[in-house]
């Protein structure tokens, strides 16, 4: 591949996306589509030269798009990523792929099928401090960790989330931490048991679960304590404690620190990192164009999340732990 046409589908975090894709190497955005008319006008006002449109198949239909980036409301991701297969254009998508299982299945099917290449915009993989602190752990005997995905956004939800049947503060927002403690561990949970309540919500629009507790359990004993916080009065964090055999790291509103027997020392790895978030999107650029760049996610990683998430979602539905069923 000799260079990247790609379109852009939702123009929220999709402007994120055209950041990291316009001009980077021999990448171009060539067509934005956003549903929303009033925020049409500004992008086409924005972007004079791009082709600004309301219908996604002017994406889907254009021979020259190789990249589709799907950053559209998560109840659209399914049936855009089938739209790209069929048309033989590679995928971004933001999380998640898709909101349950047997469609999770069929978009396996369809990849294993054609050489469309996907990948699920996992952010927190390319930011600085979580990578030296999977480096420190590399080593060390894990026991238990903890992960928060503290959304410090609770306007969001009354939003588009308020009105999508299948909305999941799971698969929208944990999958985050969830992909973290996988990705740190390298390593794939047998069991999960999730709770969740809507105590902050039940007398709002948003009617769904807002606030969610996971327990995931790792071969070797190993234990993860996760949560998905949509309500919490805070701003928005990813709290991340480490618990092995030589040290604790600890990622808090006060810094991160490692502690181990005789001292503790405070991190100066940066976080939030916002300037690296491009990153991920640029290694799957990079192995667009060459497919010997390894990628930072692999197709088979984003399957297994999806995965873990979908069976945490029928943990919370049938209100007890269950082993994990990878798709195959």
């Amino acid at each position: 591949m000799k260079k990247i046409s790609a379109g852009i589908i939702g123009f929220g975090i999709g402007q994120k996306h055209f950041e990291a894709i316009h001009n980077y190497k021999n990448a171009k955005v060539k067509v934005i589509c956003e549903k929303n008319l009033k925020k049409l006008k500004y992008v086409k006002k924005l972007f004079p030269k791009i082709k600004i449109t309301n219908n996604e198949n002017d994406i889907f239909l254009d021979r020259d798009i190789n990249l589709v980036s799907i950053a559209s409301y998560d109840n659209y991701h399914y049936s855009q990523i089938l739209k790209s297969i069929k048309n033989k254009k590679n995928i971004i998508v933001e999380k998640p792929m898709c909101l349950n299982l047997k469609h999770l299945q069929n978009i396996k099917k369809l990849i294993l099928k054609s050489n469309v290449k996907i990948m699920s915009n996992m952010v927190l993989r390319v930011n600085d401090l979580f990578i030296n602190i999977k480096k420190k752990i590399s080593k060390d005997n894990i026991f238990y960790i903890e992960a928060d995905y503290i959304w410090g956004r609770i306007n969001k939800l009354f939003g588009w989330r308020s009105k999508i049947n299948d909305y999941s503060i799971i698969l929208g927002a944990g999958i985050h931490v969830i992909d973290l403690v996988m990705w740190m561990l390298n390593k794939r949970p047998h069991s999960v048991l999730a709770i969740a309540n809507n105590i902050v919500t039940s007398k709002t629009v948003f009617k769904k679960k807002s606030m969610a507790l996971i327990i995931l359990e790792f071969p070797g004993n190993i234990i993860a304590k996760i949560t998905a916080n949509g309500v919490a009065v805070h701003e928005h964090f990813h709290e991340i404690k480490v618990f092995t055999n030589k040290k604790t790291i600890n990622n808090t509103l006060k810094g991160s620190f490692t502690y181990s027997k005789n001292n503790s020392i405070k991190n100066k790895f940066s976080y939030p990192d916002r300037a690296n978030r491009k990153k991920l999107i640029h290694n799957f650029i990079d192995h667009l164009l060459n497919n010997k760049k390894k990628l930072i996610m692999s197709k088979k990683e984003q399957l297994d999340l999806m995965s873990v998430c979908l069976a945490a979602e029928e943990s919370l539905k049938k209100d007890k732990k269950i082993k994990i069923k990878y798709i195959r």
